[in-house]
């Protein structure tokens, strides 16, 4: 049954774009003409694109029922607020080690800061953390036809946090590569024809304490390159072939901006698909898409 979600011409044209600083205004975010980042984690002092989170709060207990009309309230104790922190690939080295490390179920915990900045670079504000764990890393939409920044968002959930003194000055750090586009990526599934692959939906994983919760994949492509798809489909979905020998092993490649290095892969382990379909025709292309379902049993990460 075809779905409804509309369909656009693919395009690999890329341009430069440079990355969005976005934060709410707080200790260790603000407004992006005013404000700049970095991130404290092992040695480094690394710039991302914003930091949030990471605030003590007081937590709100209600009290039992009483005659009275009003329910009484007090404070029991103190928790922290998770840390998001937006980085591109292609920097940020540290972090997302720390994340590639935290996919093989190895629950690192890292100490570290967060700090401010001024519009003239003077640091306004630093918050430390300690025996902090990646609680989530959220990879963005892949998508051949978008000019966008490749930023990842990874929360970290801090033991503790607290507000220091940020310093007189930041060290001087080597200027950013350009960041690397939402379009500048490569799949490669054995067995499929991954050439006119178009879009990857964004994906979260979870670390947990005992697992790692690894997301479902979306994947949309020209039907011209579809053959090979309807053929997996087929056979793990209509004909019932779906052992671990039928699953399949996928690398995702991030590429820089001018689509020469790698900046970070992706490795998908026991690949199955459970949906295959085509959307309506676009109003004005005319053109489909095939839309495939796969889960994922595992995933690494790793920066070139």
């Amino acid at each position: 049954m075809p779905t409804k979600r509309s369909a656009k011409p693919y395009a690999k044209k890329a341009a430069k774009k440079a990355a969005k600083i976005s934060a709410e205004p707080s200790a260790t975010s603000g407004a992006a003409s005013t404000r700049s980042f970095r991130l404290e984690l092992a040695g480094q002092s690394i710039p991302v694109n914003s930091i949030e989170g990471g605030a003590a709060v007081g937590v709100v207990v209600n009290d039992p029922p009483t005659m009275s009309a009003f329910r009484g309230k007090h404070l029991s104790g103190t928790r922290f607020e998770p840390i998001a922190i937006e980085a591109a690939f292609n920097s940020a080295r540290p972090l997302f080690d720390l994340v590639g490390n935290a996919w093989k179920g190895t629950r690192p915990q890292a100490n570290g800061a967060l700090i401010a900045a001024d519009v003239s670079g003077r640091p306004v504000s630093r918050r430390k953390f300690v025996r902090a764990l990646v609680a989530e890393a959220t990879v963005p939409t892949l998508d051949g036809t978008s000019h966008d920044p490749a930023i990842m968002t990874v929360r970290l959930a801090p033991q503790q946090t607290s507000d220091v003194a940020p310093p007189a000055t930041l060290p001087a750090v080597p200027r950013p590569p350009a960041p690397s586009l939402v379009s500048n990526f490569r799949l490669s599934i054995p067995g499929l024809d991954c050439t006119k692959v178009i879009k990857i939906d964004s994906f979260t994983v979870k670390p947990q304490a005992n697992l790692v919760e690894f997301p479902d994949l979306q994947i949309e492509l020209s039907p011209v390159s579809g053959a090979t798809w309807r053929d997996f489909y087929r056979t793990m979905v209509i004909e019932g072939h779906s052992t671990p020998m039928d699953e399949k092993t996928g690398t995702l490649e991030l590429l820089s901006a001018n689509l020469t290095q790698v900046v970070a892969t992706i490795t998908f382990f026991n690949l199955g698909i459970f949906r295959l379909d085509e959307t309506l025709p676009d109003p004005t292309s005319g053109l489909t898409r095939l839309v495939a379902g796969f889960y994922c049993e595992r995933m690494e990460l790793a920066i070139s």
